[in-house]
């Protein structure tokens, strides 16, 4: 699978999803513009003396950083996120850089699941686990570019490789969400129709 088919699959069918099933409100508005944004921008990149800079990345930078600085009373926590998640992207990406041999699955494929085991298990919110990845893997990226940047001559920041990255996370974050709330759904709908019965 060429590298981009997994971020453009997603950010449309997100696109489409929130655009015409979710109700009209601030909340859809700000997530159809933002996804729509990422799809226009993420063909277009900044250039710099050492490579380039994808623009939807840097777009995905910023609305991570809002969010950040709105909080900014958990401004700790989510330095510490942040830098957590980076750390682990580059060494998931050195180690299959140096020794691929010892890995099991597909490089993209296993960098994704435990950064989604790793949100789950890092954020306080249902909106952290959105946003932090956007901070986390962008300095990531960058950490990881620069180290490598000897054997590649030229650094790309925001590869449609790392887009991939970025968009199959939130689609399978969004997956463990609407999962985790049907079960509670199911379980209060239980809890009601087995109630005990009244004394007299």
């Amino acid at each position: 699978m060429n590298d981009g088919t997994l971020y453009y699959w997603f950010m449309w069918m997100g696109w489409v999803i929130t655009t015409f099933l979710i109700e009209k409100g601030r909340t859809r508005d700000k997530m159809v513009l933002v996804l729509l944004v990422g799809i226009i921008l993420s063909g277009l990149s900044v250039p710099f003396p050492l490579g380039s800079v994808n623009t939807a990345f840097l777009f995905f930078l910023c609305v991570g950083l809002a969010y950040v600085i709105v909080q900014s009373n958990q401004l700790l926590y989510y330095v510490t996120s942040c830098f957590i998640v980076a750390t682990a992207y580059v060494s998931l990406e050195l180690f299959a850089l140096y020794d691929p041999v010892k890995l099991i699955f597909n490089k993209k494929y296993m960098i994704i699941l435990i950064l989604t085991a790793m949100l789950i298990v890092l954020s306080k919110t249902k909106k952290d686990q959105f946003f932090i990845p956007l901070i986390g893997l962008f300095i990531g990226d960058t950490l990881h570019k620069l180290i490598i940047y000897r054997l590649i001559g030229k650094i790309e920041i925001g590869s449609m490789y790392v887009m991939d990255i970025l968009a199959s996370t939130s689609m399978m974050l969004i997956f463990m969400v609407v999962l985790v709330d049907m079960f509670k759904k199911l379980r209060r709908a239980a809890f009601k129709k087995v109630q005990p019965a009244k004394q007299i």
